[in-house]
């Protein structure tokens, strides 16, 4: 059932051109702040969290290209699903006005992720057994050894910082608690064990049944037997859609409020690339 918004149809003619407008946009300033904050380092928390914006938006291209060219409904909602996922850690995490909050919950996000790594590899490679050449062998476990190490690196060095950080001696036991756990989900820093769950998450989006939405449209990602249910109408691609503009409307006022005051005024040639069907209808 189609079930149109005004506001959409009006300025855009269609959700998907509504989804690649405010991709444009931010991707704009995702341009002009890599000027100044050029590499995503650990330490770097505006830079990383660019990079983490940077990557969100990719995701949301290749969603409304799976929409347009493929119609695919299911791999669809598992990309709102992940862009959710993706919106709702930045909100979290990069979104406080807490400084100390803000910097702990980051050092425990990266940790969470390398620890993540670490364990995946400790018993990698296997012992040789000849299914490959002892050459191949060699540079696999070259390879593997190297992330390892970059992985601990990573993790030793967050915990520093965070045992750094002025919070530290104050609630140390606390602190800990968190490093321990690696919870950058934590509800607050006294109550180390307590984290949120995706579904709360959500909910600090704002977006209306966002816990609702987002956590039915985990049925696409895990394959449970809804996902098999064929859906031949164009119209039910709305649904995801929308909530998908919703999430890109967040990162596009996040990106705004976090890095405009930074990146300079905006020129002919950014606008051009926000909204180039503006020059196409001058150009006619």
């Amino acid at each position: 059932m189609h079930i149109p918004i005004p506001e959409v149809t009006e300025r855009f003619g269609s959700i998907e051109n509504a989804l690649l407008s405010v991709i444009r946009y931010c991707n704009v300033i995702v341009e002009k702040a890599k000027r100044v904050y050029p590499r995503p380092l650990i330490n770097d928390v505006p830079g990383y969290t660019l990079e983490f914006c940077r990557k969100t938006l990719i995701q949301a291209t290749t969603l409304v290209k799976v929409a347009n060219e493929q119609e695919d409904y299911n791999t669809v909602c598992s990309l709102v699903r992940i862009l959710a996922d993706n919106v709702s850690t930045i909100r979290l995490i990069y979104d406080s006005e807490n400084l100390e909050e803000k910097v702990l919950r980051h050092l425990l996000y990266v940790m969470d992720g390398m620890s993540l790594r670490y364990n995946g590899l400790v018993d990698r490679p296997k012992p040789y057994d000849e299914s490959v050449p002892r050459e191949t062998y060699d540079d696999l476990c070259t390879q593997v050894q190297k992330a390892k190490n970059n992985a601990l690196e990573c993790i030793n060095y967050c915990t520093s910082e965070i045992k750094a950080r002025p919070g530290y001696s104050a609630k140390q036991n606390c602190y800990e608690e968190l490093i321990k756990y690696r919870n950058w989900k934590f509800k607050t820093i006294d109550k180390p064990k307590d984290s949120y769950s995706w579904k709360e998450l959500y909910g600090k989006l704002d977006i209306s049944n966002a816990e609702v939405m987002f956590s039915y449209y985990s049925q696409y990602i895990h394959g449970l037997s809804i996902s098999n249910i064929i859906l031949d109408d164009k119209d039910a691609f709305e649904s995801p859609l929308s909530f998908a503009l919703s999430l890109l409307g967040w990162i596009l006022n996040f990106l705004r409020k976090a890095y405009e005051p930074y990146i300079g005024k905006y020129t002919w040639d950014d606008i051009y690339k926000m909204m180039p069907e503006l020059f196409s209808n001058t150009e006619k």
